[in-house]
């Protein structure tokens, strides 16, 4: 969902009441100025969360590929070449989240220093 959506004119006139009682236009001079820094204060605190929220499941996805590779050489001393491969195959599937986290957070910090 584009960022544009994240933040109406609906939420505006939600969180500041007395400008639906002044009944403020969203197109007048006022409306435009009061609604832009609105929305410039809303979007950079929602882009920072979300970059607390893809640094927090980095972190998950870090842990539970270690987790894997612990489990695989543990599988390897014991034998186990069938569960070696199903585990291999899970290890790629949590590299491959790992870059998708990774190209989201460079992403987003795009967005962050280019929002104005």
């Amino acid at each position: 969902m584009s960022l544009n959506k994240k933040y109406t004119w609906h939420d505006f006139l939600k969180e500041f009441p007395e400008h639906k009682e002044k009944a403020l236009k969203r197109t007048s001079a006022e409306g435009k100025k009061a609604f832009e820094a609105a929305y410039k204060k809303h979007i950079k605190g929602y882009l920072t969360k979300r970059a607390e929220i893809i640094e927090g499941d980095a972190k998950r996805a870090k842990t539970k590929l270690d987790d894997l590779v612990t489990k695989v050489k543990e599988q390897g001393k014991a034998g186990f070449k069938k569960r070696v491969k199903k585990t291999h195959d899970r290890i790629a599937k949590a590299n491959a989240h790992l870059g998708r986290l990774a190209k989201e957070k460079n992403r987003n910090k795009t967005v962050q220093k280019n929002f104005k």
